[in-house]
């Protein structure tokens, strides 16, 4: 048995993949073109809104959290998306990611249509494409630091003596390796920040995620976050950072505003 791990929201969820049934195998006969990432100096679009939008019902009541957007993330490139809390940033994010569905268009990653995939299909993109980084954190509680960032390493079918390789390799990216063993309640927000980042960076995604990365840090380690975040981008992924902090657009490729569910791109 595998397991494929699904981010939703705030929550982490475990998908059983049976042998007899491997998604990944499915995915690739549908899809012969996919591959996982590699360091490239060539851009490419890795994620695309095509007219997506997103609208809730609360009765007779329509809120709109986000208008129809086209959007492309390329490699490369740190994308910047700042607003105003409630403006549909996060939103816009949690549609690349794949964690909630539009209600009007397409989310294509790597030429991938992800309306055409089933749910193991979708959570084996996940897992081995999109690194998300959240604003809630969500560390696993009863795990070490060290093993928080290795779990999904494990769901990959890494070995104990790699997944634990990597993941060390990845805590001494964001200087968090002497707490590796310690448990989230033994950091501090900043700390625990950091070894969610670290978690991220761990499967070598080529679409990295940010909900707020650095809210929980002090200046110092902002800047080495986001040193590390353009780093990352410069050797070929695409990041995408949520924020309302307007100090982070000097390390953006391209900025783009959302207010009122409404997206205009400002450089």
């Amino acid at each position: 048995m595998f397991l494929g791990l699904v981010n939703h929201s705030s929550y982490i969820i475990l998908v059983e993949f049976k042998k007899n049934n491997l998604p990944w195998l499915n995915f690739f006969q549908k899809f012969p073109f996919f591959t996982a990432h590699h360091a490239t100096t060539h851009t490419m679009i890795v994620a695309q809104l095509r007219g997506a939008n997103k609208i809730y019902k609360a009765g007779d009541s329509t809120i709109t959290a986000l208008d129809k957007t086209d959007l492309d993330v390329r490699t490369g490139e740190v994308l910047l998306i700042i607003g105003p809390s409630g403006s549909g940033k996060t939103t816009l994010l949690s549609l690349l990611g794949c964690v909630i569905y539009p209600t009007e268009g397409e989310v294509v990653i790597k030429d991938v249509k992800t309306s055409e995939l089933n749910d193991k299909e979708m959570a084996w993109l996940r897992l081995n494409t999109i690194g998300f980084v959240f604003q809630s954190i969500n560390l696993i509680s009863p795990l070490r630091a060290q093993e928080n960032v290795a779990f999904p390493l494990k769901l990959m079918g890494k070995s104990h003596r790699e997944s634990t390789r990597l993941a060390q390799d990845a805590l001494r990216m964001v200087e968090m390796y002497d707490k590796r063993r310690s448990f989230p309640r033994q950091l501090s927000g900043g700390q625990q920040q950091r070894v969610a980042i670290a978690r991220a960076l761990v499967t070598n995604p080529s679409l990295l995620l940010c909900d707020e990365p650095t809210a929980s840090l002090d200046v110092k380690s902002m800047a080495k976050v986001m040193d590390e975040l353009r780093m990352l981008a410069n050797e070929g992924r695409a990041v995408v950072i949520v924020t309302h902090d307007h100090r982070l657009e000097q390390y953006a490729d391209r900025v783009i505003n959302v207010e009122n569910g409404q997206v205009e791109k400002v450089r």
